[in-house]
């Protein structure tokens, strides 16, 4: 069975696992998904996806997907968000970002929105997503380095921060400012320290959609909209 994963930068190329039947696509867009259905039923995991310089995936394309059969799963990124919104129509949440998001403990795609560089480059990430921002803070109050107040004033201070504008360098300097006591450790530690939750998410998901095993299960369509009819139209 193959799979399809739609990926970019929360996992660079070479942090990707390699099997004979994963697919990798770049992240996806409007009608990517739908064009999927003209295949036969497999399973499909939506990591990253455009949003703001082509119009994201649609909620009813995948529905379309899970109404043919396919098994289509969400994680880490714009993934973790359309999973969370979808899991009571048959969409899989897959990862700790993904139940967040279904469980209400973060929301808005800022969260997981990181500016990257164009395809020619991978997609990689030119900025840091608050969830990996979050899960670094945790690890630095785990190894005493940050008290649990200052953790939480650096977080929030970082969520301040424009989601392109997030970067490793704008965050030292949040912390020169608000924790001056702090800066230099911090920056000495960051390199090796810092977590990505997103890249966690991203290849776990990618190895558990390749072991668990696949059945085609059809759910019941969603309406035939005119916008909907549209977005096949500019797919056939």
């Amino acid at each position: 069975m193959p799979l399809s994963v739609y990926i970019g930068p929360t996992l660079p190329p070479e942090n990707r696992p390699a099997a004979d039947n994963i697919i990798y696509f770049p992240p996806a867009t409007a009608g990517d998904l739908l064009a999927l259905a003209k295949q036969p039923p497999h399973r499909v995991l939506l990591i990253d996806g455009i949003f703001e310089a082509a119009r994201a995936p649609w909620h009813k394309e995948i529905l379309v997907l899970l109404a043919e059969g396919f098994d289509v799963w969400g994680a880490a990124s714009l993934g973790a968000l359309r999973a969370a919104e979808l899991h009571r129509f048959g969409m899989r949440p897959e990862g700790a970002i993904a139940h967040a998001y279904a469980a209400g403990r973060i929301i808005g795609d800022d969260e997981v929105a990181v500016a990257h560089a164009p395809a020619a480059f991978g997609h990689r990430a030119l900025s840091l997503a608050q969830v990996d921002v979050r899960a670094t803070l945790a690890a630095a109050l785990r190894t005493r380095l940050l008290t649990k107040d200052e953790a939480r004033l650096l977080r929030a201070a970082s969520h301040t921060i424009f989601f392109k504008d997030r970067t490793m360098p704008a965050l030292l300097s949040a912390a020169a400012r608000l924790l001056p006591d702090r800066a230099a450790g911090l920056a000495a530690w960051l390199p090796s320290g810092f977590v990505s939750r997103k890249a966690h998410d991203g290849r776990q998901a990618i190895d558990a959609a390749l072991a668990a095993p696949f059945t085609p299960h059809r759910r019941p369509p969603p309406p035939e909209t005119l916008f909907l009819k549209r977005l096949r139209d500019e797919r056939s």
